[in-house]
């Protein structure tokens, strides 16, 4: 049997990290990991030593930047004809942006990329790194391409998974905004492979012109315009409640700041389920009628990171709205994309 190469890449976080005497750390390498899997798993792959980025041990997610997965990118276009399918192990915080971008930069990926991490470290009681990384070798033994998050026993899509729970007490961190996670067993059994056997196109092209600001109850106009104003961005996600946009004022400062500047805005819900559609309530239509632009149902990690994508390149500045509802790996649905269209259009028409 010819075994499967696979390509760790460690990243770090929880799945890395012990006790210290100024909290946890990255402390363990993958060597150290994979050593405490069941040989019957190990004995089927072919695993390089992993290749460090950020150090031996990794580093904490919540530092990541852009240039971060850029790196990690690269590291899998270099090495991509050496290996079957590659590991990258990561912490939580940020995993889901990670695989999210990733799924852009390495667009219809043919080969398996298993994005995996821990709530618990290898020294806690109940501890999931094991589990997860067990989850994501089986994972990495089949030809499902695509970029997913594999962790408590299931597999999701890069690009629609989100992150639910913070919490070591829940090693469920991670759900499908879709709900179409899918076991291990069933994704070892059956064909999942996302864009089969389409042309690869990889670019570790990003902007970081985009950020995300949340508008609450207590955002005021001067304080808006005053962030808007200290910043060079050219694209901006604003998270509103639900799909009423959000108060005229706030919008209409959005709407000017956006014409000015040449940037556009985003529309996101806080809520991870759902489609954040602005052409049903009336104050969501007055923000459509501005120029806001409705998420639908992309996670807000996608969201980012496909905005950060488009931004990227050159066409974004003729017809970002086109770009930005054209489902390139299945972060949209296609039907809901075109109801919506053609309730905006109805309401964009009208006086």
């Amino acid at each position: 049997m010819i075994k499967k190469r696979i390509l760790p890449i460690h990243v770090g976080g929880t799945i890395a990290c012990a006790q210290s005497k100024s909290g946890f750390k990255p402390t363990y390498p993958f060597a150290d990991l994979i050593s405490k899997i069941d040989l019957s798993i190990t004995a089927d792959h072919e695993i390089a030593p992993a290749l460090t980025p950020f150090g031996n041990c990794g580093m904490d997610s919540a530092c990541m930047q852009i240039a971060h997965i850029q790196k990690i990118a690269k590291l899998i276009c270099t090495n991509y004809d050496k290996y079957d399918a590659f590991i990258i192990t990561h912490g939580t915080d940020s995993l889901a942006y990670t695989a999210s971008m990733l799924t852009f930069m390495l667009h219809k990926i043919q080969k398996p990329v298993i994005v995996t991490g821990a709530q618990k470290t290898l020294e806690d009681e109940n501890s999931d790194v094991i589990g997860n990384l067990r989850t994501a070798l089986l994972a990495t033994t089949t030809t499902n391409g695509g970029i997913w998050v594999a962790f408590n026993g299931k597999i999701i899509k890069g690009i629609r998974a989100t992150k639910m729970d913070i919490g070591v007490n829940n090693i469920d961190a991670f759900t499908s905004n879709n709900r179409d996670e899918i076991t291990i067993s069933d994704f070892q059994r059956h064909d999942y492979a996302i864009n089969k056997g389409q042309l690869e196109t990889f670019t570790t092209d990003a902007s970081t012109a985009v950020d995300i600001f949340c508008l609450t109850h207590t955002t005021t106009p001067s304080r808006l315009r005053d962030y808007l104003a200290a910043t060079d961005l050219k694209a901006l996600i604003v998270l509103i409640y639900g799909m009423s946009g959000h108060r005229l004022e706030l919008m209409e400062i959005l709407s000017h700041w956006a014409a000015e500047n040449k940037a556009v805005v985003i529309a996101k819900s806080h809520s991870p389920y759902g489609s954040t559609d602005l052409s049903k309530y009336e104050s969501g239509i007055n923000a459509l009628k501005m120029g806001i632009i409705s998420s639908l149902d992309m996670t807000l990690e996608c969201v980012y990171a496909k905005t950060c994508h488009l931004i990227a390149g050159d066409a974004w500045e003729q017809d970002f709205q086109q770009l930005f509802y054209t489902n390139f790996c299945g972060e949209l649905d296609e039907t809901k994309v075109a109801q919506f269209q053609k309730k905006a259009n109805y309401w964009l028409s009208s006086n």
